[in-house]
């Protein structure tokens, strides 16, 4: 096996975090492996974040949203998601995070159809995500598992569903931008009224570009509180007003304070998977 192909693996405490070589696998998606030795278990709630999440099962049992049904292919979460709340035991996943311009093409849904309470995969790709699935739970390795759901995203690339250029271009300025942007400049910039840059955006993003940028910021403040960082030096890194107003905003969305997000594991290596990815 050559050396760039194999995928990175680091661990923090029973924790093993797995990345593809070369990060991102798939135009428009990044993939991680999760894996909890230590037999733990966990109840979180699933909080809005800049790209819509996949999470694979790849331990029969190991994850559930609370309050639905056993998955059959894996838990698809909008950028925007209702307020749910995801358990776990012995956690053995794979999650995909699809960036919403992508997502049309490689889910054949917008991203506005995928907000409210997570999906079931199956409900979206059909027999196949049960399929992949399967084949995920027999595959022995993190490499194996990468080849797979490559494979699987490769083969389901098709889409009519056609996201404006201004409207992409709006987003990948948000996301750059870490939520710091001046939403009121944007319609201009591509000679649009408000309003019809405001419909626009949500019809084909999901959400509307103030309430995109909010999540973006969150997004970040949220890994760099999983890295050790200060509650204090987050807010004032990630542009919040003060330490109160990031704590708002952190029990709005995860219902927990920024403190009980800085102490947990789980958080830890959450943002070891995914913090090199929004960097980029």
């Amino acid at each position: 096996m050559r050396a760039d192909t194999v995928p990175t693996t680091r661990g923090h405490g029973a924790w093993e975090v797995a990345v593809p070589a070369g990060g991102r696998a798939i135009p428009g998606v990044t993939m991680a492996g999760f894996r909890d030795r230590s037999g733990g278990t966990f109840e979180e709630r699933v909080p809005p974040g800049p790209a819509i999440a996949i999470v694979i099962d790849c331990a029969p049992g190991s994850l559930e949203p609370l309050g639905s049904g056993a998955i059959e292919g894996g838990i698809v979460s909008g950028i925007s998601p209702a307020a749910t709340r995801m358990a776990g035991r012995a956690v053995d996943c794979v999650e995909l995070q699809v960036d919403p311009l992508a997502a049309p093409g490689l889910l054949g849904v917008p991203p506005a159809e995928l907000n409210g309470a997570p999906l079931d995969l199956a409900e979206v790709w059909g027999r196949d995500a049960g399929r992949l699935r399967a084949r995920l739970i027999e595959a022995r390795s993190w490499d194996d598992r990468f080849a797979l759901v490559r494979e699987a995203f490769t083969r389901h690339r098709r889409s009519s569903f056609r996201i404006d250029p201004e409207v992409a271009d709006a987003w990948r300025r948000i996301v750059a931008g870490h939520g710091r942007v001046p939403i009121g400049d944007l319609p201009g910039r591509y000679g649009w009224s408000r309003t019809t840059f405001w419909n626009r955006f949500k019809s084909q993003i999901g959400v509307t570009p103030k309430r995109a940028a909010t999540i973006v910021r969150f997004d970040r403040a949220l890994r760099r509180l999983g890295t050790a960082a200060s509650v204090a030096e987050v807010a004032a890194e990630i542009g919040y007003s003060d330490q109160s107003h990031l704590h708002r905003e952190v029990l709005k969305f995860t219902g927990r304070t920024p403190g009980a997000i800085a102490s947990d594991p789980l958080w830890t290596v959450d943002s070891m998977a995914w913090t090199p990815a929004r960097t980029a």
